[in-house]
C-alpha cells in the first residue's frame, strides 16, 4: 500500500485551460519486486474520495483497468523510481485536484527562487496506520530539505541516479508521496533580501529512506514492518524535473497525440 496523486499537463488542442491527467506513484508501487524478484500483479486498487456520498459511502475503491488500452509508463533511466498513467476519474464524482505542471520545482526554478538546503519541505501521503473505514485522510508531515547533491545516489532501484534527501520522516505507505517546498519567507536576491510569503512548488516524490543499520541500508517507504526507531529520518525525494521528462518523453507524447486524433473523429 503506497501513495499516489494526480498532475495535469495543459494542451491547448484540447481548449483553454484543458489539459491532460495522469496518476503518479513510485515504479516499486507500480511494479512490485521481492529482493530483486519482480512479482506478477494480478490487480492494482486505487481509492479515492467521493464529492457527494453514495449509499452512504464517503470513498469508493476500483481496479485500475491496467490491459484494457491502459498501462503504466515508466521512465527510460531504469533508476528513475517513477511511474505514472494517463487516468482522469469523473471530476464530478471525485473529490481530488490535479497538481499543474507550472508549480514544478524544476532545475531552473530551483536556481531562480534560491530554493536550498534548509528550506520547509511538507507531504502528504497515506497514513497505514489509519486508513479510514469511511474516507481517505492522508497525513501531512513536514521537515526541510537537507541535502540537493550535485553527484548521483544509489536509489531505490539499487542504481545511481539523482535524489533530493530531506529532513523529514517518512514510513510505510508514503511511497509515491508528493514533496512540496516552501519558496517564500526571506531570500536573497539581486536587489537584496525580500519578504516574498508563503508559496509551495512540488519539488519531488517520495520513494523511501535510509534505515538506520550499522551500514546506513536503503529501505522503500512501502515496506509495513519494521521497528520506526530504526527510521534514520533521512528521506529519498525523487527530483520532480525527472517527472517532467517522463511526461514529455516522445512515447506520451505520441499516446497525447493519438487521443486526440482520436478525439476530433
Amino acid at each position: 500500500m503506497g501513495t499516489a496523486f494526480f498532475v495535469s499537463m495543459e494542451d491547448k488542442r484540447l481548449g483553454e485551460n484543458r489539459g491532460w491527467i495522469y496518476l503518479v506513484t513510485n515504479r516499486h508501487m507500480a511494479e512490485p519486486d521481492i529482493e530483486g524478484r519482480k512479482v506478477t500483479v494480478l490487480r492494482t486498487l486505487v481509492r479515492l474520495n467521493l464529492k457527494n456520498p453514495i449509499g452512504g459511502a464517503h470513498s469508493e475503491e476500483g481496479n485500475l483497468p491496467i490491459g484494457q488500452g491502459s498501462r503504466w509508463f515508466f521512465p527510460k533511466d531504469d533508476a528513475v523510481d517513477l511511474a505514472v498513467m494517463p487516468l482522469a476519474p469523473d471530476q464530478e464524482r471525485y473529490d481530488y485536484m490535479s497538481i499543474p505542471t507550472t508549480v514544478f520545482a524544476t532545475k531552473d526554478i530551483v536556481e531562480s527562487e534560491n530554493i536550498a538546503e534548509g528550506d520547509t519541505v511538507l507531504f502528504t501521503g497515506f497514513f497505514y496506520q489509519f486508513p479510514g473505514q469511511d474516507k481517505i485522510q492522508p497525513i501531512l508531515r513536514q521537515g526541510i530539505l537537507a541535502m540537493m547533491p550535485d553527484e548521483p545516489l544509489e536509489t531505490t532501484r539499487g542504481k545511481p541516479g539523482r535524489l533530493y534527501l530531506a529532513d523529514a520522516h517518512v514510513f510505510g505507505g508514503n511511497s509515491g508521496a508528493p514533496l512540496f517546498v516552501n519558496t517564500g519567507g526571506i531570500r536573497q536576491s539581486g536587489s537584496g533580501n525580500t519578504l516574498l510569503g508563503i508559496r509551495y512548488r512540488l519539488l519531488g516524490i517520495v520513494s523511501g529512506y535510509f534505515y538506520e543499520t550499522q551500514d546506513f541500508q536503503l529501505q522503500i517507504a512501502t515496506t509495513l514492518k519494521g521497528k520506526a526507531s530504526a527510521n534514520s529520518g533521512i528521506s529519498l525525494v525523487v527530483p520532480v524535473d525527472e517527472l517532467k521528462t517522463l511526461l514529455e518523453s516522445p512515447e506520451l507524447q505520441a499516446k497525447r497525440d493519438s487521443d486526440l486524433a482520436r478525439e476530433r473523429k
